[in-house]
């Protein structure tokens, strides 16, 4: 697996997680794997309270991680608060080497768990929550890369939605209009369906998928597939997990295992890469009964040729990109040559060529292939800020 999918594979977990809070560990793996790292961490702390309201330590030690998440651990440095909001820093590049093994964050935090080598960020603060997603590499072994950085970099703006999203649905009117406007600024294919597959609410991005009818239909049985096996799998999926969500005595335990989303790929007629479908069961609230057809399970859509740019905002803070150097870098992520961004921005060839040259030196790549991927791997899959 390349980086890019291992970066796609991380944020469908991330969006699973969001309504499948069983589901964060196997997220946190997933970011880890993808920035290169043995071990991560995700902390929502109740910053009124000081107290965790999610601590996640993939690959921790079980007493360490306790000791972590019980009221009134230290659980972050206290050069913590100066972290800028959503940006991948390096843990020595907030404190020297000397300075970090002397702190008593470094002896009472990461030493016990056999850590060294960080890179953090701050995810989101509210004057109700801050939360910080951390990967970790043991002493002796190398710094975070700068592609590693980026990696991790490309996850946290969608971390921060999954995070957003967790809190709306734990409110009661949120959950009880199914999430719908939170739903809506997801760039990715949500589907609340019953059991048997049809659907109650789909966000703007699903329904874009169905229009295209091109792997995945609404029908009279609810939801299709192309291929009538594969309707038979996503149908079962749907059941299974519905049972799951159930959490009725007698499941089995393909049922059990549905808790923690079943996927499937789904061919499509125009050629396109598959559909990459994630199925995951809603857990049962009484007082929804009242309010009509209750969804069962979600369905989460991902289409990866649905490739969208990074924001030429990101790319400057990213990299220290200029305007100029920004606009060329999205023209570039579109895969087209230089004489092709040349003209869509009005400028001289040669001027082109000094900015992306520019443009090379900064972000550590040789090649246009290379930098294409690591520009992709910055804004995938995007997030709509309208």
């Amino acid at each position: 697996m390349d980086r890019a999918d291992a970066i796609l594979g991380a944020v469908q977990r991330i969006y699973d997680a969001a309504v499948s809070p069983d589901a964060w560990p196997g997220a946190i793996a997933a970011i880890a794997a993808a920035a290169n790292a043995p071990r991560g961490s995700l902390l929502v702390e109740n910053r009124p309270q000081q107290r965790a309201e999610l601590m996640v330590g993939w690959q921790w030690d079980p007493a360490h991680l306790a000791r972590m998440s019980a009221p009134g651990a230290r659980r972050m440095a206290p050069w913590a608060a100066g972290l800028p909001l959503g940006q991948v820093v390096r843990s020595l590049a907030l404190k020297t080497e000397h300075d970090f093994v002397r702190s008593e964050f470094y002896n009472e935090v990461v030493r016990p768990n056999g850590d060294f080598y960080g890179a953090v960020a701050l995810v989101e603060r509210t004057p109700a929550h801050s939360s910080y997603v951390a990967v970790r590499r043991v002493l002796g072994a190398e710094d975070f890369a700068d592609g590693d950085v980026a990696a991790l970099q490309a996850m946290v703006p969608h971390l921060a939605r999954a995070l957003d999203l967790r809190q709306r649905l734990d409110s009661a009117d949120l959950r009880a209009a199914y999430a719908g406007a939170a739903l809506d600024h997801v760039d990715l294919g949500v589907i609340l369906v019953d059991a048997a597959a049809r659907p109650i609410r789909l966000n703007q991005r699903a329904e874009s998928i169905i229009a295209q009818a091109d792997g995945l239909f609404s029908g009279p049985t609810g939801l299709m597939a192309a291929l009538p096996d594969q309707t038979r799998r996503l149908h079962h999926a749907i059941a299974t997990a519905a049972a799951a969500g159930a959490a009725t005595a007698g499941i089995d335990a393909a049922a059990r295992a549905a808790g923690a989303g079943i996927r499937l790929r789904l061919s499509r007629p125009s050629g396109a890469q598959p559909l990459i479908l994630t199925v995951i069961p809603i857990r049962e609230v009484a007082a929804e009964r009242r309010l009509g057809p209750v969804p069962r399970v979600t369905v989460f859509v991902v289409d990866p040729d649905r490739t969208d740019g990074p924001a030429p905002a990101v790319l400057r803070q990213l990299f220290d990109l200029t305007a100029a150097e920004a606009a060329v870098a999205v023209e570039i992520s579109r895969g087209d040559g230089l004489p092709a961004v040349a003209e869509r921005l009005a400028i001289a060839g040669s001027t082109a060529r000094t900015h992306l040259a520019r443009i090379f030196e900064k972000t550590g790549t040789a090649r246009q292939a290379e930098l294409v991927r690591l520009l992709l791997q910055c804004g995938l899959p995007s997030m709509r800020d309208d």
